[in-house]
């Protein structure tokens, strides 16, 4: 069963925000240095309460979004957990588009109709029958080859 599994692996492709880990780490740096010096409860509180949030939201950004393209699919996956499947036969179109912060921020967001995986500038934006989906990658033609192979498109030209 596992060799089936592996046989259906068309491509994996990861996605991760390294940049960002440059501003995660001195906000958990920050109060630790902090505790240090001055060692008292509110202080340790504050600690806690960044490292809760923080070391997830750091592990996030350095393992990134991990996309497998399988002969029936995509699956979006980060830290071992499957996030999303996207159904080759729910595939209507892609294209690649820009993406700014100011379209909906970074990391993984939702609205209705829409999901985004995102830690830069460039998505493929994927239209399906159940809404949208937009994989940021740096180099996003890449994702556009692999779901050429699974939608068994030809030619791009």
């Amino acid at each position: 069963m596992q060799a089936k599994a592996q046989n259906d692996v068309l491509a994996v492709e990861t996605h991760a925000g390294r940049i960002w880990s440059l501003l995660i780490l001195p906000a958990l740096v920050g109060p630790a240095i902090s505790v240090s010096f001055y060692p008292t409860r509110p202080a340790r509180i504050a600690l806690v309460l960044v490292a809760v949030f923080g070391i997830p939201s750091l592990a996030l950004v350095l393992g990134g979004f991990q996309y497998r393209f399988l002969r029936h699919g995509v699956e979006v996956r980060t830290l071992g957990y499957c996030l999303r499947k996207i159904p080759r036969m729910a595939i209507v179109s892609y294209s690649i588009e820009p993406w700014a912060l100011t379209r909906g921020g970074y990391g993984i967001r939702a609205r209705s109709g829409m999901r985004a995986y995102v830690w830069g500038n460039k998505v493929v934006h994927i239209r399906t029958t159940n809404g949208d989906v937009f994989l940021g990658h740096s180099e996003p033609e890449k994702i556009v080859h692999h779901l050429d192979q699974i939608t068994g498109v030809v030619s791009r030209g």
